[in-house]
């Protein structure tokens, strides 16, 4: 089982000012999502090859995925599959995320995005334009999951995605995206709300109470409010966090001295917190973490995840955060009264996720003010060290 690799101690950080871009488009690998990367002209838009499911979710997943380029062979040509369209939603980057079905139930998303969303020097542009429209004119997505039953056949380039607990995602992380063109090749049939027409392969467990979709389709843990049990947090089987390190920013200004004090004391007692030492287990060393500084975002208005991902990622693009070591959790303090939503949820006090602004992957926590910061803080912490990618939890 991969696990992360060894720390590497990180100075104190200030960053810089972040200005904001357009919240409903995404973040990671959303250039090579859209074809605005450098090798997405060589991807041959004239030819495809036909494939199934089956054979997509044999390819080998690469030990890493760059964020500006693609990875051959999948990710350098065109695929044809054909299958049952079981699930679809629009999200909050502005993609429609559609679960496709084989008879086997096993299952592939592919992506549809926001031709808004797609920059000008795009050879996709209008195959993802046409996409869109094929699919407008036959159904309407909605930020929540519609079951239907639906044969289609489509195309479109390979992509890897990072793993955090999609829906429908296959076991090794392939998808088609973008969508550059879509067929419906039988009856639609709507199911009665509620109803399950394919379950992920990853759904066979139930879910925790405290498991919220995010912005961009992938699953995270939220800490509602003080007296939420966090003993679940054990129940675990995936990678983690060898050698957690914390680093504490503030995002915005307006933070007195005194809240920074305090925020700055809740984050250095998570290391000497006793429900630390049961963690040994996993092979995690509790009683290392140690805290590496602070500093301030300055990230204007923050309305839902992405935008913490965003402001997130033009301070590593611009240096002000050295993110040199996947073991780091940044712990971001967001004003109490802000109303930034996980997917729809806004009634968390602290929650945890991970993206990748470059290859290497950023742990991090998003925690409100006020409140017991310390416990807060603690719980996602906790998650954040036992499953990272979120898929541990499955």
């Amino acid at each position: 089982m991969r696990r992360f690799g060894p720390a590497l101690l990180v100075s104190v950080l200030l960053v810089a000012a972040i200005p904001q871009v357009f919240a409903q488009c995404g973040v990671e690998r959303w250039s090579v999502k859209t074809g605005t990367d450098p090798q997405a002209p060589s991807v041959p838009l004239g030819s495809w090859i036909s494939t199934t499911i089956y054979n997509m979710q044999q390819s080998v997943r690469p030990a890493s995925l760059p964020s500006n380029g693609r990875v051959s062979p999948r990710e350098t040509n065109q695929y044809r599959i054909t299958g049952t369209l079981t699930k679809y939603k629009r999200e909050t980057d502005s993609d429609y995320h559609l679960v496709i079905q084989d008879g086997a139930g096993r299952t592939i998303i592919v992506e549809l995005p926001n031709i808004n969303c797609v920059g000008a020097g795009s050879p996709f542009r209008s195959g993802i334009s046409n996409a869109r429209a094929q699919f407008d004119a036959k159904l309407t997505a909605t930020t929540s999951f519609k079951t239907v039953s639906a044969p289609v056949a489509l195309r479109g380039p390979g992509f890897w995605d990072y793993l955090h607990g999609q829906t429908g995602v296959a076991p090794n992380g392939i998808e088609i995206h973008p969508v550059l063109d879509i067929a419906f090749t039988g009856p639609i049939v709507m199911n009665d709300p509620g109803t399950i027409a394919a379950q992920a392969t990853h759904e066979a467990v139930g879910l925790p109470a405290d498991m919220v979709e995010d912005n961009d389709g992938g699953r995270v843990r939220v800490f509602r409010r003080i007296g939420d049990t966090i003993g679940d947090v054990l129940f675990h089987g995936g990678p983690v966090i060898e050698d957690p390190r914390l680093r504490l920013v503030f995002a915005g200004d307006g933070w007195t001295d005194e809240t920074r004090k305090a925020a700055i004391e809740a984050a250095r007692s998570i290391a000497f917190d006793r429900r630390l030492a049961g963690l040994d287990r996993y092979g995690i060393r509790g009683a290392g973490i140690t805290f590496t500084g602070s500093g301030t975002i300055a990230a204007g208005v923050l309305a839902n995840d992405l935008d913490v991902q965003r402001a997130l990622a033009r301070a590593v693009e611009s240096g002000s955060i050295q993110h040199v070591d996947e073991n780091v959790i940044t712990i971001v303090l967001v004003p109490e009264s802000t109303a930034l939503a996980v997917g729809t949820t806004t009634d968390w006090t602290s929650y945890y996720s991970l993206f990748h602004p470059t290859e290497l992957g950023m742990p991090y926590v998003v925690v409100r003010a006020g409140g017991d910061l310390r416990e807060a803080m603690f719980s996602s912490v906790a998650r954040a060290i036992l499953s990272p990618r979120g898929d541990g939890w499955f």
